[in-house]
């Protein structure tokens, strides 16, 4: 809160303060304490009693049980109420804090079930309310964020208080009316003297196993597939190669804009069909181009389709991709006379195509960016730089259709309904706009208010609501200012348009909040504005790594990138994933994608020191009971020194995949420590080792991704015997012998000598018979040793469970599971140039 001033609108606000300053000020003098030079902590689980709450129009609850933040058992939970500027204020009447030799506040905030609060802390001398303030957001871009506890750091010297003396602190609403319920936790002053920046960033990294777990959408991991590629690079070996290798899921199809124009059943059939919309470019990704693409990958589709046609036209493409042969409902006569014949008859044709069996694509969309109309084909309320050929920028006349007769236009409902007759069990999302509006403050900024105007008009039908929210139309600077801008910016991207989303579903769907797929997304929107190259460096790397991970923490249904392969701009940057026009070599951003489809289905919450918006940001989850993952995106050009653990279990081992760059502004990166590394991604990850308190250490390269998979075990569960790592793969030619290392720990009081066995191998392979004896606490390594057979034929992978036991104790036993991987034939990609198209 800032100074009272006569003509400020919180004067009511500050008279209370006031008055509450005055009252104590009578009471008892204001002294200076003077107190030992060690941390003090303002509140623990508890309050320290030389302070009060003097806070006005909000909710403190001193005692919530949850969230805990470590190890404490209460937090602070504070709800700022309707209107007046509320604030959580703490007083200390009988004295001030002396601050001579305290360096900083430090405080875990928690963002509650929303996040994104906007709060100022102040502090300051005496009773009064304080009036040196900060703004949380410079300390925490975006703010608390939902569902996880972060660490701020604000030195005191930012307060104005170094040297001085503190008698109150202030958490204070940032805005003019009430805000989600936050928590705070393990407010403190930090002793000591001012440090020297070091060379590196210490951090801790705490996952919490026992947290609210988030689903992954299997849509999350997904990528366009543009028709201009074309059947030949559809075709090509090393594109699919890699688009396997990447753990792509899901390709959105037939190509963005294109799909306003693309007449299916014509390009199937290389000729305009009496009826069906024409195709426009006979060259271009047939159907079945993109099914064979499809089984190629075992990837799965998502469609757009032309809402220029009729909706019996969309349901015949339906019946083509997820209809039976066999199957004789009939699909009907459209508003234009043209009889679109059985669902069978449209599966024969696909089978007669190569593909018997039904695709089963579950999501489609209706139309692409269909509120960026030109105006000479949608009308009035379209912008004059529209883009696309639709026959609408109005949302409801989206939805509803608009016309009659054969020149009606049918809507979103129409199809719909259409092409669900055909194949109940799909999806058919809508067009929306990230920015809703209202339908009664329309503006060129939301599109006239187009996404409020599908939410309310599509009501309980809306299966999905689609949007493209790339947050640049052209680069930034391209300079260290840009570079924090565009590594911070998945933090609140995400987060702000979900609030925006979800109030327009509370105020024009009746509460019902559809599903949001982010169906198009990149750096920079249009890639001739891209004059930087950013999509084609280590930054987009980074920022597309970040996205990935807000989306699922925002619950976003999908996720599909822009695009899995494109063309370059003639500024020479390219939206691709990989660049078709250099043998289809792989971007930084690229690899991204083979991180993230390792990361198990699950996201927990994670507590981090590490600042995400401008440090790095942390992604915990689970790949099976034994397996925990974390995903971290340092965004600096520092290595950072991180210690992890997680709550309730040890960490027995670990094994780091790693993209790494050179800067931000590479234009290659190394996978694994290779820089070209194989087709496939052979390239093992490297294999890490726990402390023997179940914690562990690991360096994190600057301007780097790396995942962790954490082999844990329940605390209290290992029975005096520790072996790790639990698992562990390594790849090897024909003939060669494979040496694996394990390290066996005795955690027991007594000493222990160790039996080993071998069991579950095909190959011949050795280990020693026993191991020790080990003293308490001691460890020991020993090797496994694998020959591969001199052969080409048969098996290409082994696996052997090695068994260690205690010889006096058969209750003390664990187990480890050793792959060995016979290497295929190295894949040789041919040179193809690729053929631009317009």
């Amino acid at each position: 809160m800032p100074t009272c001033h006569p003509f400020s609108s919180r004067v009511k606000v500050c008279a209370y303060a006031l008055f509450a300053a005055l009252f104590i000020a009578l009471l008892q003098p204001i002294t200076k304490l003077s107190l030992a030079q060690s941390d003090t902590v303002l509140f623990g689980d508890t309050l320290d009693p030389l302070f009060q709450s003097w806070s006005f129009h909000t909710t403190v609850d001193f005692a919530a049980p949850s969230p805990a933040y470590g190890g404490s058992s209460r937090a602070i939970a504070v709800t700022y109420q309707s209107g007046n500027w509320g604030a959580l204020w703490l007083v200390r009447p009988g004295g001030d804090i002396d601050l001579s030799g305290y360096t900083a506040l430090r405080f875990a905030v928690h963002g509650g079930a929303y996040g994104g609060q906007q709060i100022r802390v102040q502090a300051g001398s005496g009773t009064s309310y304080p009036a040196n303030q900060v703004n949380l957001n410079d300390y925490l871009p975006g703010g608390p964020v939902a569902g996880e506890w972060r660490v701020v750091t604000i030195p005191l010297a930012h307060l104005n208080l170094a040297g001085g003396s503190l008698g109150s602190i202030a958490f204070q609403s940032d805005v003019d009316r009430g805000q989600p319920t936050f928590f705070l936790d393990d407010i403190r002053l930090i002793a000591g003297s001012e440090p020297t920046p070091p060379p590196s960033i210490s951090a801790t990294i705490q996952i919490q196993t026992g947290g609210n777990q988030i689903p992954i959408s299997r849509y999350l991991l997904s990528a366009n597939l543009p028709a201009w590629l074309g059947p030949q690079e559809f075709a090509n070996q090393a594109l699919r190669a890699y688009t396997v290798a990447a753990g792509i899921r899901v390709l959105r199809l037939p190509g963005g804009s294109w799909s306003n124009d693309y007449g299916w059943l014509s390009c199937e059939l290389g000729q305009d069909q009496p009826g069906a919309l024409p195709c426009r470019w006979p060259w271009a990704a047939r159907p079945s181009d993109f099914i064979s693409f499809l089984k190629a990958t075992n990837t799965e589709g998502i469609w757009v389709v032309n809402p220029n046609g009729t909706s019996k036209e969309a349901a015949a493409l339906v019946a083509f991709f997820n209809g039976d042969v066999n199957d004789n409902r009939p699909i009907g006569v459209d508003i234009r006379g043209v009889d679109w014949r059985t669902v069978g008859y449209w599966a024969q044709l696909r089978a007669a195509r190569g593909h018997p069996e039904p695709v089963g694509i579950k999501l489609w969309e209706f139309g692409n960016e269909v509120y960026g109309s030109k105006p000479a084909m949608g009308g009035a309320l379209c912008q004059p730089w529209g883009w696309e050929e639709v026959w609408t920028c109005d949302g409801t006349e989206y939805v509803n259709g608009k016309g009659s007769g054969s020149q009606r236009h049918e809507g979103y409902l129409e199809f719909r309904a259409a092409m669900r007759a055909v194949d109940p069990t799909i999806l058919v999302g809508a067009v929306g706009f990230e920015i809703p509006g209202s339908p009664q403050s329309p503006s060129w900024q939301n599109y006239n208010s187009w996404g409020s105007k599908v939410i309310a008009a599509a009501g309980d039908k809306l299966d999905f609501y689609a949007i493209h929210p790339y947050p640049y139309s052209q680069a930034p600077a391209n300079n260290a200012t840009g570079h924090a801008e565009i590594l911070a910016k998945p933090q609140t991207h995400f987060r702000t348009m979900r609030v925006d989303l979800n109030a327009a579903f509370d105020a024009f769907a009746g509460g019902r909040r559809a599903p949001i797929a982010i169906t198009e997304y990149n750096l920079v929107a249009v890639q001739d504005q891209d004059n930087p190259q950013f999509m084609t460096r280590a930054i987009n790397a980074l920022f597309l790594a970040d996205s990935i991970g807000q989306a699922i923490q925002q619950g976003y249904m999908a996720f599909s990138q822009w695009a899995l392969a494109n063309g370059r701009a003639g500024n020479g940057t390219e939206y691709g994933l990989v660049h078709r026009d250099n043998n289809f070599y792989r971007a930084p951003q690229y690899y991204v994608y083979p991180l993230w489809s390792r990361f198990g289905s699950v996201m927990l919450p994670v507590i981090t020191s590490l600042n995400a918006a401008a440090e790095a940001a942390v992604y915990a989850g689970r790949v099976n009971d034994n397996t925990l993952s974390l995903l971290v995106i340092n965004k600096t050009g520092q290595l950072i020194n991180a210690t992890i653990s997680a709550d309730d279990e040890s960490i027995l081992s670990a094994r780091m995949y790693e993209v790494r760059a050179t800067s931000p502004t590479a234009q290659s990166v190394t996978y694994n420590g290779v820089s070209t590394p194989s087709a496939a991604l052979n390239e093992p990850p490297r294999e890490l080792q726990a402390t023997a308190d179940g914690r562990l250490d690991v360096a994190l390269a600057p301007w780097s991704i790396s995942l962790l998979h954490l082999e844990t075990i329940d605390e209290g569960t290992s029975a005096g015997l520790r072996l790790a790592p639990r698992s562990a793969t390594l790849i090897g030619q024909p003939g060669e012998t494979i040496t694996h290392t394990l390290t066996v720990t005795n955690t027991d009081t007594v000493t222990h000598t160790y039996t080993v066995a071998v069991s579950g191998n095909n190959w011949p392979t050795t280990a020693p018979a026993t191991v020790g004896p080990l003293t308490s606490g001691a460890s020991a390594t020993f090797q496994v040793v694998v020959t591969i057979p001199d052969s080409t034929t048969g098996a290409h992978v082994d696996n052997a469970t090695i068994t260690v036991t205690a010889q006096d104790q058969n209750e003390q036993s664990a187990q480890a599971v050793l792959t060995t991987i016979r290497a295929r034939h190295r894949l040789f990609v041919p040179l193809v140039t690729a053929m631009s198209r317009p």
